[in-house]
């Protein structure tokens, strides 16, 4: 090994570009480096296919002129400032702005987009899910992009017992795993999984998975998309399909492309034929290596199938070989009994050699590694510390090891306890636990709430380095692998080298039990010294991990354009040119993702870098400067599909702010000026407009970021400076009562013209031709045959009763059970229109629900006057919410005691703004399943599909809401739908919003009975899908009695 990294460097010696820039040291200046820095973005020049000189020079615009021709229409194609920039992001520290976005639905787009790049020479690059962390997912000329569309490219089928499945690329890796997980239960088979578990599994899409290679934490190279597909489908340059599946699709394939493939198998001779070589290949892919191209596939195979050295090359070729369309894997087993222990070592070289002993037993599932900065960022872990103590306070060589062991049944797991302890205890290497006491201290837990305290800190790393780290500081997570023999070195080198190069806040940590270390840091790239400084770490790194450790600089992440500098390097000259033959096999006009994995360029992972400027230190500063780009949240977006992401209303307000900041320093030029008028027009309907501001997706943010409050925020602003619509809100809240009557007024007028012939189309009619206008434009609901009826509000009596009751209630010792009931001013207001739509008022069912439990309902008195206040929340009135939530909080804690008696709403996005004021509040079916024993239930529907709706789940009410819904049905369907984008009646206003979002309800839920929990997401539900959504607590109404 000693004479090949000598051949290697002096390869470099001979003329390696790598060599020279080391020669001549950092010497490029912030403008050739950070996006936005050196003048106006993408600015003249001759077009050259080099990121930053990808001008328009007329190619593009003829590009999308004949993509349109082709079939494509306006709809899915993007060329405005706002939404270009928008895709400019993904998860890296890179950005390169598209000249246009196209949106394919189906190979025939992409033949077409590839047909016109060829044309044009236009380069184009495709995106899944935008979460990669190389920089492999951007670029400054066409962005081809699959995802965010909920009916295409989503389809799968299950084989063999679920040990196949067939997905395409824009289906999420989490989703396919649920998938897989419901056909067990179905089917009463075992669980099985995919074998590649990245940590963003539960938003990366199929199609990164499969062109990054992606492992995880349990998969192991074993487990990669390489070593699990079965098959794939793609697409070539030139336009041509293979489906490796399909003899007859080979077999034309074989005909038209002899000459490809015959020279794959020239390549797998040579390499085979090359005793070193091959070594060399086999010893770098037996650990984690995403660098460059799986060009085992070289040595894996015979010459003699180029067919599968093809479909392997394509692994992790991060689309620049082809476009996959589908893949098939082999699927592996989801054991589902765990236990994992937290164990402190003295040492770091103690953990690492646990973690090999863990390794080369064969009995964890994982083992993952935390350096002592990782402690540290721990120690106000209370659950953690708690049940780990060792890990605080300790001295700066101690490390940690989270081992995890997995088995089909509780008695195999208690055997796998007692192998791994066997196995540390009996290891001939230095281990030395941080304790004695070892077993004791660092027990297995099998129960996933202790479990779970030592994965949630681990999850917890990334958001805590990211969180802390200074604003307008970009967030780097670098990802390196060598063998576990060498891990401990490996690791204690690249602690020194962040000490020596001044990143104090970086840590070291990740899948130790595969050699495979992430590296968390932040930095800035503001200045000269910042780009030196990143540069000098990353020679640094890649001479420790590349050349001393005989790693990987790149183990799961893809190479991107992070370390495409460095493939010669790691792999040498000989090994780097097969790469380079490999691409010009495939691309000889380098179109497809050029400058990605393989460059000519020594400084590429220094260039097109990610600035994220500082937004003024208020609400919206505070929310957006945490932001770390990487995607987590988009698919809980319901607005994903129609305008802009969480992840994107947030990066380009940050451009805004950007531009802002220039024209208000008089550093502007016109063009400048022009593009922040086009964002802010924009801005307005695509980040504002049409933003749900439910919150979900701060469920899947690392930092905990609720986009929803940053438009609530921005709407805040806009109402500030609008007297109109201040005064209006103003006086809806002092006349509440009375707006609730015109309201149902209203309603009963609707009602009786639905009931004339043609009644409906009339309403229609009419409210198309107001929305069209300048005066109500979205502010006029569309309407549809679910429009609801006007509320029979008090006409039972029970409400009336309910507040008498409340009014005389005197709480004591002897009380009866008393629950205090807040009726929410939409079922005050209004009542579903549809005769399909099962049970009565909501606000009676509730009542005698609770009455049947032995409960006495007692309601405020004057409630009709009250609101929660999110009704003036969502649309901005900030002020007056908290007003009218003020007011009904304050009578609710009188009536319930300061909160001593149950509180509850019927509607659950009220419970939750009631909850947010400072309330202890149940969601109506929390409340039913907490006295589930004092009532009988019987099953009134075979099959029924639900949609939790998203308050409920912030609430944590999903549980009891699906523990309610299978006790009055013979089965539950779970609408699979984050949020329904209802929004109130924002869905109304912008039904595209509640249509975009539903469009991704699970196939199996359509034509069954359905409920939800709120009148407004039953009715977006029910415009949306065209069959009637009712309330869930009208079916316990109709399915419950009381215990005799």
């Amino acid at each position: 090994m000693a004479a090949l990294v000598a051949a290697t460097l002096r390869g470099y010696a001979a003329g390696s570009l790598r060599t020279a820039r080391q020669a001549r040291g950092f010497s490029l200046s912030v403008g050739e480096c950070v996006y936005g820095a050196g003048g106006v973005p993408d600015g003249g020049g001759v077009w050259q296919n080099v990121d930053g000189k990808r001008v328009d020079d007329g190619r593009y615009t003829s590009f999308v002129k004949a993509v349109k021709a082709r079939g494509i229409p306006d709809r899915r194609i993007y060329t405005d400032p706002l939404r270009t920039y928008a895709y400019g992001t993904d998860a890296s520290f890179y950005r390169l702005n598209p000249k246009a976005v196209v949106q394919v639905t189906n190979e025939d787009d992409v033949i077409a987009v590839l047909s016109e790049a060829r044309r044009w020479h236009t380069p184009v690059t495709f995106r899944a899910a935008g979460t990669s962390l190389s920089g492999q997912a951007i670029t400054d000329s066409v962005l081809v992009k699959i995802s965010h569309q909920a009916r295409h490219w989503r389809q799968y089928s299950i084989r063999d017992g679920g040990d196949v499945v067939v997905v395409e690329p824009g289906l999420i890796g989490g989703e396919v795993n649920a998938i897989l997980k419901r056909y067990a239960v179905e089917h009463g088979l075992p669980a099985r999984k995919i074998g590649p578990d990245p940590a963003s599994l539960e938003s990366c899409m199929i199609g990164g998975i499969v062109s990054n290679n992606s492992s995880g934490m349990c998969c192991g190279v074993a487990g990669n998309t390489y070593h699990t597909m079965v098959d794939l489908k793609c697409i070539l340059v030139d336009g041509t399909r293979l489906d490796t599946s399909c003899p007859i699709s080979v077999e034309k394939f074989q005909a038209s492309h002899a000459d490809l493939l015959a020279s794959l198998a020239r390549l797998a001779e040579e390499v085979q034929g090359d005793e070193d070589l091959a070594a060399r290949i086999n010893r770098k892919f037996s650990i984690k290596c995403t660098t460059g191209y799986s060009i085992n596939a070289l040595v894996d195979f015979p010459p003699s199938q180029p067919i599968e050295i093809l479909k392997h090359l394509l692994v992790g070729s991060e689309g620049t070989l082809a476009f996959i369309s589908e893949v098939t894997y082999r699927t592996l087993p989801d054991h589902p009994h765990r236990a994992s222990a937290f164990m402190v070592f003295k040492t770091v070289a103690g953990a690492c050699n646990a973690a090999q002993v863990m390794k080369e037993s064969g009995i964890a599932s994982a083992a993952e590694l935390f350096d002592y900065a990782s402690l540290k960022w721990s120690e106000d872990n209370v659950a953690f510390t708690t049940a780990i103590p060792d890990a605080v306070g300790c001295p700066r060589t101690t490390a940690g090891l989270l081992v995890e062991v997995s088995a089909p049944d509780a008695a195999g797991l208690e055997a796998k306890i007692d192998d791994a302890w066997a196995a540390l205890e009996a290891s001939p290497l230095e281990i030395q636990f941080f304790t004695d006491a070892a077993r004791s201290a660092y027990a297995f837990q099998s129960d996933p709430k202790k479990f779970n305290v030592f994965w949630d800190m681990r999850k917890g790393l990334i958001p805590k380095v990211g969180g802390a780290r200074p604003k307008g500081n970009a967030f780097l997570i670098e990802d390196v692998a060598c063998p576990i023999t060498s891990l401990a070195s490996m690791t204690c080198a690249l602690v020194d080298m962040f000490n020596r190069h001044g990143y104090p806040d970086a840590c070291v940590f990740g899948h130790a039990m595969d050699g495979n270390l992430h590296l968390v840091l932040s930095q800035a790239f503001n200045e000269a010294e910042d780009l030196a400084q990143f540069d000098a770490m990353m020679k640094d790194m890649a001479d420790i991990v590349a050349v001393k450790h005989k790693g990987s600089l790149k183990g799961e992440h893809g190479t991107g354009r992070n370390v495409a500098s460095f493939v010669e390097l790691e792999w040498g000259r000989q090994a780097y040119s097969y790469m380079q033959k490999i691409k010009t096999l495939f691309d000889p006009d380098n179109l497809l993702n050029p400058g990605v994995l393989l460059t000519a360029d020594p400084d590429l992972h220094v260039k097109s870098l990610k600035v994220l400027p500082q937004a003024k230190p208020d609400a919206v500063g505070d929310i957006i400067d945490k932001c770390i780009e990487c995607g987590f949240c988009e698919s809980n977006c319901p607005s994903k599909d129609i305008t802009l992401t969480p992840r994107q209303r947030i990066t380009t307000y940050r451009e805004m702010t950007r531009l802002r900041t220039k024209v208000d320093g008089a550093a502007a030029t016109p063009q400048d000026q022009q593009r922040l008028q086009a964002f802010e027009a924009s801005y307005k309907h695509y980040g504002i407009e049409t933003c749900a501001a439910d919150g979900m997706c701060q469920a899947k943010c690392p930092v905990s970021i609720n986009t929803g409050s940053l438009v609530k925020t921005l709407r805040q602003d806009r109402q500030e400076s609008n007297a109109v619509s201040r005064g209006a809100a103003r006086l809806v809240a002092d006349h509440f009562a009375l707006f609730s009557t015109i309201t149902r007024c209203v309603l009963k007028l609707t009602g009786a013209v639905r009931r004339v012939p043609g009644g409906d189309a009339l309403l229609s009619a009419t409210t198309t031709l107001l929305r069209q206008g300048w005066l109500f434009g979205p502010l006029v609901p569309v309407w549809t045959r679910y429009t609801p009826l006007a509320a029979d509000w008090g006409a039972s009596g029970r409400v009336q009763a309910a507040q008498a009751a409340g009014a005389a209630l005197k709480v004591d010792g002897g009380s009866p059970k008393v629950v205090v009931y807040v009726p929410s001013c939409v079922h005050r207001m209004m009542r579903p229109s549809h005769p399909d739509v099962a049970g009565d008022r909501t606000v009676d069912a509730f009542m005698r629900i609770a009455e049947r439990a032995g409960y006495t309902v007692v309601v405020p008195d004057g409630v009709e006057s009250m609101c929660c206040g999110m009704l003036f929340e969502s649309r901005g009135h900030h002020c007056v919410a908290q007003r009218k939530g003020g007011d009904l909080m304050a009578a609710v804690r009188a009536l319930s005691s300061d909160f001593t008696l149950p509180v509850v709403c019927e509607t659950s996005p009220c419970a939750k703004q009631l909850e947010e004021l400072g309330a202890v509040v149940y969601d109506p079916l929390q409340f039913v399943a907490l006295n589930k024993q004092r009532l009988t239930f019987k099953k009134v529907r075979d099959r029924i599909a639900v949609h939790v709706p998203c308050s409920s789940k912030k609430l944590g009410a999903t549980d009891a809401f699906l523990t309610v819904a299978a006790l009055c049905s013979g089965g539950v369907v779970d609408s699979g739908v984050p949020c329904c984008g209802s929004a109130g009646d924002r869905g109304l206003r912008f039904p595209e919003l509640p249509r975009a979002s539903i469009a991704y309800l699970r196939p199996e839920a359509r034509g069954l009975p359905s409920f939800s929990a709120s009148q407004t997401c039953e009715l977006g539900l029910s415009n949306a899908t065209d069959q009637p959504w009712g309330s869930l607590l009208c079916l316990v109404d109709e399915a419950t009695a009381s215990v005799p």
